[in-house]
């Protein structure tokens, strides 16, 4: 299978732009309405060990200067290309599944105390608020840091340890958090293994017609 290179020097940051639109209109529709009603998956034994961190939150939501400090990092062109078609791959697949098999957290069980300071309260509150329960297996948190990271391995290899240990925290925080079950950890990173492999090894790309 080929590809056409897409990003240029001319419209990488349009395509960048274009790629977050894509992946919030793909995101939300399934976050709040659901075909099927949403399941609760079993709490493991890490799951109920983990500590609720609800400061925390601020690592969770790095995720997003994480994605902008990746693209803007990222010199390659083809880079950029197989990370513009991995990344959508990636949303679209995870999509897929929230729509068949809409899975959920039981947030209720943790509520968040009033005494994490009011910037982090109102921060928590309105992730909560914006981000249903819904859309958990696989963590599209995690598989999203995990694929954007993965980019550095084969080239600038020497931002790969930092990005790399930044996407750690990310998917760790998302059970700290309580925004995510161990499973959807685990699922969302090889989820991320088998579409980086696919989109850096089996696929070629060619220029664009």
């Amino acid at each position: 299978m080929s590809l056409p290179l897409i990003i240029t020097e001319q419209n990488k940051y349009k395509m960048g732009l274009l790629l977050w639109a894509l992946a919030v209109i793909l995101y939300l529709p399934p976050n709040h309405f659901h075909l099927f009603t949403p399941q609760l998956l079993p709490m493991t034994w890490i799951d109920e060990n983990v500590p609720f961190l609800p400061y925390t939150v601020w690592i969770y939501l790095s995720e997003y200067l994480f994605f902008v400090m990746i693209y803007l990092s990222c010199k390659s062109l083809m880079g950029l290309t197989k990370y513009f078609y991995s990344f959508l791959t990636l949303q679209t697949l995870s999509v897929m599944i929230f729509w068949v098999w809409p899975t959920t957290y039981p947030r209720d069980l943790y509520p968040l105390p009033h005494d994490i300071g009011n910037i982090t309260y109102a921060l928590f509150s309105q992730l909560r608020l914006t981000d249903t329960p819904a859309n958990c297996c696989p963590s599209l948190h995690v598989s999203c840091v995990y694929l954007s990271a993965f980019i550095f391995i084969h080239q600038q290899k020497e931002k790969f340890p930092f990005f790399f240990a930044w996407a750690t925290a990310i998917a760790f925080s998302t059970l700290t958090t309580k925004q995510h079950y161990v499973l959807d950890v685990i699922f969302g990173l090889s989820l991320a293994i088998l579409i980086h492999f696919i989109f850096h090894r089996l696929i070629h790309y060619h220029p664009k017609r």
